[in-house]
């Protein structure tokens, strides 16, 4: 985990030392033959497909995740998400063997920079609402149910990020976030079993040029 951590980050701080480095005009994107011209709208649209890989209870484990929103004027975002465990995580609670899973869904805002550059970086923070269940057997997913183990609270997620423009239409994100749990007093769940550094990563669509 330290390992993968290490070279995203290398890999976003080389890019963005490249990307500094270049005198560009107007939009670029790693499928364009030379520059387009910039189009100065003041609202876009975007849709994304997301990954969130952390640990939990100790164990690697991801979400998958959906988002969408609108880009004023090329730098502020504002949108909401979803995101969930597709499988069960078999865990250990108490000295007992436990199958978790955890949604959540909420709200997020951010703002970039330099948008038209072919890398620029940003700053992105998720404010949203979790449930988590558990159970001493696999569970259905997506699916209303009576657990062992039950409760929800709020989870905030601030970002920092880099994005790569692949087309006018497409652009890739990767970013390292830390996510804070609050849900109260658990006395079989303590905030430090979901509270860790997160890598995400994602393609975002929209007209971006």
């Amino acid at each position: 985990m330290k390992n993968v951590r290490l070279s995203i980050v290398l890999l976003i701080v080389v890019m963005a030392t490249v990307e500094l480095r270049a005198q560009s005009k107007g939009y670029n994107c790693l499928f364009n033959k030379g520059n387009s011209e910039i189009t100065n709208a003041d609202l876009q649209f975007y849709g994304g497909l997301t990954h969130q890989h952390q640990n939990f209870f100790n164990k690697a484990f991801s979400f998958q995740g959906i988002e969408a929103g609108i880009i004023l004027h090329n730098s502020l975002f504002l949108g909401f998400y979803g995101s969930a465990f597709v499988s069960n995580l078999k865990v250990e609670i108490a000295n007992n063997p436990m199958y978790i899973i955890i949604n959540q869904a909420g709200f997020e805002g951010g703002f970039k920079r330099n948008g038209s550059r072919l890398f620029h970086p940003g700053v992105l923070l998720n404010i949203g609402y979790f449930s988590l269940g558990g159970d001493d057997s696999a569970m259905p997913l997506f699916k209303i149910a009576d657990h062992e183990i039950t409760f929800s609270g709020l989870v905030f997620s601030p970002q920092m990020f880099g994005e790569i423009n692949v087309t006018k239409w497409m652009r890739f994100r990767t970013g390292l976030a830390y996510n804070f749990y609050s849900f109260g007093k658990n006395v079989s769940i303590a905030d430090s079993d979901l509270e860790n550094f997160s890598i995400n990563f994602g393609f975002l669509f929209g007209k971006f040029n």
